[in-house]
């Protein structure tokens, strides 16, 4: 038992990390004092550019609600039509606008009336 032992089994019995020590600060190695540098970094980010990031063509549908997601891309699939059908589409919207131009002109006519029918009875 006096000699050294040879084999990696019983090595750790005689290591002297594995002896206990009774003064424990000086046998274990000193704490690492520096925790982070940025020595090499602005270099290495500078290397290939930096680069301003690339805006999205289309907008992520990701987080919105899912109903009205699926209503809009039923709603496009709807807005889908041929040509002939687009004119059509444009004839009936040119003559409901005339229609409400024609609408607003009456009304505002009839409220000129009210104001001066109001006015001439405040006057009397």
């Amino acid at each position: 038992f006096g000699s050294r032992p040879t084999s990696p089994r019983s090595y750790h019995l005689l290591h002297p990390s594995s002896v206990p020590c009774p003064r424990r600060l000086l046998c274990e190695a000193m704490a690492k004092s520096k925790n982070h540098t940025g020595n090499n970094q602005v270099y290495k980010n500078h290397r290939n550019g930096i680069k301003k990031t690339r805006r999205p063509k289309k907008m992520s549908m990701q987080g919105m609600n899912c109903k009205f997601v699926r209503n809009q891309a039923f709603a496009k699939r709807g807005m889908q039509c041929t040509p002939e059908e687009k004119e059509e589409r444009l004839k009936a919207q040119k003559e409901a606008q005339k229609k409400m131009e024609e609408k607003k002109v009456t009304e505002r006519a009839e409220r000129l009336k009210e104001l001066e029918e109001g006015a001439k009875a405040t006057k009397k």
